[in-house]
């Protein structure tokens, strides 16, 4: 398993709606550099970080099943808008 950070998230964005997102299920938010209008990808969980007072902290994590699929899921979301919101996905280390 792999996991993605992705930062700039909007602040009232739900991980349900990251999840969805990042499944490939919106269709509507297909980067601009991509040839294909479908890519699906398999998660195995999506987080959101949240402040004590449970406002957003903009930035989530998605796990993906195999490496693979997580530097395509980067590379298919990397600079992608999530409604006007540009995001930025990057590999999580360590």
């Amino acid at each position: 398993m792999s996991r993605l950070i992705i930062k700039n998230l909007p602040p009232y964005l739900t991980p349900d709606a990251l999840r969805k997102h990042f499944s490939g299920k919106a269709a509507k938010n297909t980067p601009p550099s991509s040839s294909s209008s479908s890519k699906t990808f398999t998660l195995t969980d999506a987080k959101i970080a949240y402040k004590p007072d449970g406002t957003s902290r903009r930035f989530g994590f998605v796990g993906l099943r195999t490496e693979k699929e997580a530097e395509e899921a980067m590379q298919w979301f990397d600079k992608s808008f999530i409604d006007s919101m540009r995001i930025s996905v990057e590999v999580v280390d360590g």
